[in-house]
């Protein structure tokens, strides 16, 4: 299922991305009560209660409350309303059914049946694909009666014209669903949406949902209480401990089932799945909250939809995006993160199943890439508009970095090293477990011994190189591209900061990673956030929304601070020994999740520069990378579980014991890693261990543990400041 549901908490919806969507297709703009004569709509509403698996909202001069609630794994909604309802009422549903990014004025064909007290409504024209709902159903919990009154507007969403992009759309309202309610008496009602491809479908969702209104919130909180069980860490400040457990549940929300299992980049504008996204936010979205099944299904979901084609430049490359009809392999980059992600996975978990089953993949990854796209020096190279940079696209690249970025060759290098061991891991195997002919000719062990010392030696040539050529000394930095001449390009982005982390300082000696992390400190950290560009930078752009100077695609890495890249800063301050200015740098992220923006999760950007009280609006407010990295960086960089490599037997295979003492497994946290203001931390870590020596079989469990903050030799952190602009 593909359903997501959103709205502004306590106003009318403010973008044309609010509403019921389905499959990059939305179908419910919004709906309106009538009590009476009077009507109540969404900017009526006074105060809103969030909770991680349901909502309500209260009409506060009328003395009503709704609750809106989106079902898992089914494709509906339910909005059950509460309150002293009197006489003739009415619930006017808004219809939009269109696909994300177009705004239609089409025609509705609309039903009304009575019998089934069941309001349908389609398109005339029936524009959805193959597989996609074509009706959306209205149904109650008690008799209805049906008045047509048709009506369409025009809606202007003020965030979305801020943009400039997807300012208004064309809501259509059938008539008016009504039923009687007893004066002056507390009543409640509950109304259910469905979705399906014809009639028959759409309608049975609907009365599904209703009639199994209850057991569905609460298998949703019991699913989402499980989930939190199975990891958490708990310090000694509840609000650190709230905003840990809120941005695991709004990773919860993103991990979907479109086209295949996957992870959506974030809402509002990028309900799909994104390469490079998926795949960083992967280790903290499924690797560090136990879900190692969704990591295995998603990393192998992708690997399908590899390029095969031996006559193209792009070979062996993984889509960049996977859209429920379409597929775009545009992004140089995704392709070595999922290299990266999978490695992690097989190391998190050690499933043989899946090292042999992908190694094909890695295989044609690597060599396709050194057939099509690797020049003398043994750099990667790629467009202009392939990096995670990639705002304008090929048309008009904002951030044009090719042929040569710096991030893109520290992947590059770190799936060849992955790749070389994955294939030193398969040789170690029983013959019989290796890949066969059909799949890969490397089934020999001398076969992939070859092939892991060929690539062991690109690897060692593409690192000499890189030093050679990206070492900036006068900037005590890595260039941040080179170009197609080889000339490099010297400007100060986070990318270097990249290139360090995805190697783990395997790239650089340990006198330039430190360089590189103080640089990085010093030009692009501020005390809410990395920004993309440091504004010593010509061409930094301040502010992501400035339409009068700029289309906002120019600021997107040209300025705007990406609240994913805290993840990667800390990860390399932890290491060069800035404990305490990693967590000033992740700190306000905990007060975003809490007390900013959109309730319980982390956005896409911010403006660069600081402006008190602003209202930021400009980038996609819930994004799956940037909760999974501050989920990542609680629970492997403050929570540093040490000695892991020593694990091996741990119970019988009739023990059904699921949680284990760190201690007695030899397991410690490193207590300089974690935060002073932590104080003592509780932590549950999930991991897979074996069930005995001899065995092959293995089970997820969870390890707990205590740790306390060293608190001697511990540096001060290093002040953070804010960008201003004086005028």
């Amino acid at each position: 299922m593909a359903t997501h549901f959103s709205s502004e908490a306590v106003a009318a919806p403010s973008r044309s991305y609010h509403g019921l969507y389905c499959a990059m297709h939305e179908y419910l703009d919004s709906w309106d009560l009538k009590l009476g004569s009077r009507i109540l709509s969404a900017d009526g509403i006074t105060k809103a209660f969030i909770y991680p698996h349901t909502m309500y909202r209260y009409y506060g001069n009328a003395g009503v409350m709704e609750e809106i609630f989106l079902p898992d794994e089914r494709n509906g909604l339910v909005v059950r309303v509460s309150g002293p309802l009197e006489g003739r009422c009415a619930f006017i549903p808004w219809v939009d059914m269109r696909f994300i990014w177009r705004t239609p004025r089409p025609d509705y064909r609309v039903f009304w049946m009575k019998e089934e007290n069941t309001l349908l409504v389609s398109r005339v024209d029936d524009p959805f694909p193959e597989g996609r709902p074509k009706w959306i159903a209205v149904t109650a919990n008690e008799p209805l009666y049906f008045k047509f009154d048709e009506r369409m507007e025009r809606r202007t969403y003020w965030r979305d014209a801020a943009r400039n992009a997807m300012a208004y759309t064309f809501p259509y309202s059938p008539g008016q669903p009504g039923f009687e309610a007893a004066d002056g008496a507390s009543t409640q009602i509950v109304f259910s949406f469905g979705l399906g491809e014809n009639e028959k479908d759409a309608m049975a969702e609907a009365r599904f949902i209703l009639n199994n209104f209850d057991s569905l919130k609460a298998a949703k909180l019991d699913r989402i209480e499980s989930l939190l069980e199975r990891a958490d860490i708990e310090t000694s400040d509840e609000r650190i401990n709230k905003a840990y457990r809120w941005a695991r549940v709004s990773m919860d929300n993103l991990i979907m089932n479109q086209r295949g299992r996957g992870i959506y980049a974030g809402f509002h504008w990028f309900p799909n799945y994104w390469g490079r996204d998926t795949f960083i936010s992967l280790p903290g979205a499924c690797l560090d909250t136990g879900r190692f099944d969704d990591a295995r299904e998603i990393l192998l979901s992708f690997m399908d939809y590899q390029m095969q084609d031996t006559s193209s430049a792009l070979l062996g490359r993984f889509p960049n995006i996977v859209n429920p009809d379409a597929l775009q392999y545009s992004g140089v980059d995704g392709t070595w993160w999922l290299v990266r992600a999978a490695w992690k996975y097989y190391n998190a978990t050690k499933d043989v199943d899946f090292l042999v089953r992908a190694f094909p993949q890695i295989e044609l990854a690597i060599n396709g890439a050194l057939a099509k796209a690797v020049d003398r020096q043994g750099f990667l190279t790629h467009a202009d508009h392939e990096t995670w940079m990639d705002a304008g696209g090929s048309s008009h690249p904002y951030t044009p970095r090719g042929n040569r970025a710096v991030e893109v060759q520290a992947l590059f290098y770190n799936g060849l090293i992955v790749g070389a061991e994955w294939a030193e891991e398969i040789a170690r195997l029983d013959g019989s477990m290796r890949p066969q002919k059909e799949t890969s000719v490397f089934t020999q062990n001398d076969e992939l011994e070859k092939l892991a010392e060929r690539w062991s030696k690109e690897a060692a040539k593409l690192k000499r190189n890189f030093n050679r050529y990206f070492w900036d000394e006068k900037g005590s930095y890595l260039y941040d591209h080179l170009r197609a001449d080889g000339t490099p390009v010297p400007e100060i982005r986070p990318n270097a900061i990249l290139a360090i982390w995805v190697t783990d300082g395997g790239l650089v000696s340990k006198a330039r990673y430190k360089k590189i992390v103080h640089t990085a400190l010093e030009k692009l950290c501020f005390s809410y956030g990395v920004t993309s560009l440091a504004p010593s930078e010509k061409g930094f752009h301040p502010y992501h929304l400035n339409p009068h100077k700029y289309f906002f695609d120019e600021a997107y890495h040209n300025g705007d601070v990406w609240e994913w890249l805290t993840g990667p800063m800390a990860s390399c301050l932890i290491e060069a020994g800035e404990t305490e200015t990693a967590w000033e740098l992740v700190r306000p992220l905990v007060t975003e999740i809490l007390d900013e923006a959109c309730v319980g999760t982390l956005r896409e950007i911010r403006d660069g520069a600081y402006t008190p009280d602003k209202d930021e609006f400009g980038g996609a407010t819930s994004q799956a990378w940037s909760l999974a990295e501050f989920i990542r960086v609680f629970s492997e960089e403050f929570i540093h579980l040490q000695g892991k490599q020593g694990l091996s037997r741990l119970q019988t295979k009739d023990d059904t014991t699921d949680s284990f003492d760190a201690e007695a497994l030899g397991l410690r946290a490193d207590s300089t890693r974690v935060p002073l203001e932590w104080g003592q931390t509780r932590f549950l870590e999930p991991m897979v261990l074996p069930i005995s020596n001899w065995s092959s079989e293995r089970k997820a469990v969870t390890v707990r543990g205590v740790v306390e903050p060293e608190k001697r030799n511990r540096k001060k952190a290093y002040e953070l400041k804010k960008f201003t602009i004086t005028k």
